[in-house]
């Protein structure tokens, strides 16, 4: 009987250790619980690499969170998508096995997730903010997507606006109705394709690992998809020209996942929300400073930079609302196309 007694004294104050040393599993948390006195260590994911601008937004964020909770949220980046590539680490999002990120946004989750590939839902910098700042449709609909997904949209971050670097000038360029004939590269998203060729253009799906012979030799005459910035790093020894479309605005998104957002104390949760939108509004101002510099460096190396009049471009966007648009309801909804045109007026 004293043997038994023993024991059952020795699992009694395990029992009571345990509880005093907290024990949570909670994700993202050392402790769980409330803000006073815990650590709260998140993981961050993106496929930027350390020189990149969208890593340095992220250490300003970390920065900033670390400051204003006393120490308390402590977060850890890891670049160049070493968490795996970003439709991974959506998946991770949604799962709860990774805290936040700065990704792409994959669409086969989601097919109305393809809002952000809209083109000329904004093709100049002044309406950034207007079309992707928290007070606009666009920010208020796709959080209710993610949301959908177990995903929190923190913010959008922009990089630039997307124009065509070609090989050769084509003839009619600035003609919005004429029939181009070049061949132009298009990523293997389905926008793309139809909005190049609404444009006058022939489309092909051509990997971006191969595109920089495809140009080189001619297989193609031009390509769409990236920022000035792009085609001054990676093109500017192939491309002659680039013309200043600014067909769609490359954006990527701020995330967390809902599930370690909400095991957060409040002040907590609004502190991130703040801080991470704080750096998507500041990444529209800087997208048009890094664009500038691309141009500028394009000009310098010998390549042509054209733009078009006030006149040419309106047409060029009425022709893509009015032929390209009516195809995306599909995937997006016609409800949310209508009132996202309704909100960009």
């Amino acid at each position: 009987m004293k043997k038994v007694l023993v024991v059952l004294l020795i699992a009694m104050l395990s029992m009571f250790a345990f509880a005093g040393c907290g024990g949570s599993d909670e994700p993202g948390s050392e402790n769980g619980g409330t803000a006073d006195g815990e650590t709260y260590s998140l993981r961050l994911a993106t496929h930027y690499n350390t020189s990149h601008p969208g890593y340095a937004a992220l250490e300003r964020i970390a920065a900033d969170l670390a400051e204003k909770s006393d120490g308390a949220i402590e977060i850890s980046i890891y670049p160049s998508s070493q968490l795996g590539d970003y439709t991974l680490t959506y998946e991770d999002l949604m799962r709860g096995a990774v805290d936040l990120a700065l990704i792409p946004i994959p669409s086969e989750y989601d097919p109305r997730l393809e809002m952000n590939f809209i083109p000329y839902l904004v093709n100049d910098y002044a309406e950034m903010e207007t079309a992707f700042g928290p007070e606009s449709y666009f920010f208020q609909e796709y959080t209710k997507i993610h949301g959908d997904l177990g995903v929190k949209l923190l913010g959008i971050y922009v990089e630039g606006l997307i124009g065509f670097g070609f090989t050769d000038l084509p003839e009619n360029y600035a003609d919005a109705a004429a029939a181009k004939g070049d061949m132009v590269r298009c990523p293997a998203i389905e926008v793309y394709n139809l909005v190049t060729e609404d444009m006058g253009y022939s489309a092909t799906t051509i990997p971006y690992a191969d595109l920089y012979s495809a140009l080189q030799t001619g297989v193609v005459d031009g390509w769409i998809g990236g920022t000035p910035q792009l085609n001054y790093t990676d093109f500017k020894d192939v491309i002659k020209h680039y013309i200043a479309y600014n067909v769609f605005a490359e954006n990527i998104g701020f995330f967390m996942s809902q599930k370690v957002f909400d095991t957060l104390p409040a002040e907590y949760q609004t502190m991130i929300e703040d801080a991470f939108m704080k750096e998507a509004i500041y990444s529209y101002s800087v997208a048009e400073e890094l664009d500038k510099e691309a141009i500028k460096g394009m000009e310098d190396y010998g390549i042509e930079i054209i733009y078009l009049t006030d006149e040419e471009m309106a047409a060029y966007v009425e022709q893509v609302k009015e032929k390209t648009w009516p195809k995306l309801t599909k995937n997006i909804g016609e409800d949310v196309m209508n009132n996202l045109v309704e909100a960009m007026k």
